[in-house]
């Protein structure tokens, strides 16, 4: 399973996709998969996404590359279907520059649509840099998303400064509390009021939570009690090959 693209230099380079497995408090299982990309070049070795992907920003690359990464997933759905594998959705990265387009969702129901798959298997993450874009055009593709049955996530809340009065103008589904917020949670009360703070704030506005970075028992085991609903990190396995899809 592979892409190609050009490296500017006529030669091409594949792209291969991720998978890392999301534990879902209410069903207790993790049957959510988190997408990521990378290259894997035999000449440099691999080029991870925070390398790649702020290149692929400044041109309709960027969303080419959403787009191959939807029809990837498509095709791995109905490989999985055929093992008996176990999942409910991909969680997959969305540019702020591709949702930010009219034609992004005709573009995405055309791939769903050519591959027989139903929108509910994908959840559309999008980072918080969505805030401080123009969100006229945002709002409308994510109410048209929901409306077909998409799931929307606005991530890596906590990376940078956020309003929480913003945030809620925008009808999702999850909000993704970033790995950092948590690191000292175990230890400092200060966090654990923070984190619940959060929590509590999305219950208000009916979206659910998901947090990154969990590394230990202890660490799930205290958001569970705090009320988060999705739980993703290393203790929940590391990101695979469709093959670690069980």
């Amino acid at each position: 399973m592979e892409q190609k693209k050009s490296n500017g230099t006529g030669r091409l380079r594949p792209i291969e996709l991720s998978f890392q497995p999301v534990f879902d408090i209410h069903l207790n299982m993790a049957i959510d998969y988190e997408i990521s990309m990378r290259i894997n070049d035999k000449t440099v070795g691999v080029i991870l996404p925070d390398i790649f992907i702020p290149i692929a920003e400044k041109s309709s690359q960027i969303c080419q590359l959403g787009l191959w990464a939807i029809e990837e997933c498509c095709d791995v759905i109905k490989r999985c279907e055929e093992r008996e594998a176990d999942i409910n959705s991909f969680i997959v990265w969305v540019s702020v520059k591709h949702i930010c387009k009219k034609n992004f969702v005709p573009q995405v129901m055309k791939i769903l649509d050519k591959h027989g798959i139903k929108p509910d298997r994908f959840c559309f993450n999008i980072t918080q840099s969505i805030l401080e874009a123009d969100k006229e055009q945002i709002l409308a593709n994510i109410k048209a998303c929901r409306e077909l049955g998409f799931k929307v996530s606005i991530d890596d809340l906590g990376l940078e400064y956020t309003s929480l009065s913003n945030l809620s103008h925008y009808d999702v589904d999850y909000i993704g509390i970033h790995a950092s917020i948590i690191e000292d949670i175990m230890e400092s009360e200060r966090t654990q009021n923070m984190v619940q703070g959060l929590i509590d704030f999305a219950k208000k506005i009916e979206v659910e939570t998901r947090v990154d970075g969990i590394d230990t028992a202890e660490k799930a085991e205290l958001l569970k009690k705090l009320g988060v609903d999705q739980l993703k990190g290393p203790f929940y396995g590391k990101p695979g090959n469709e093959k670690s899809i069980v």
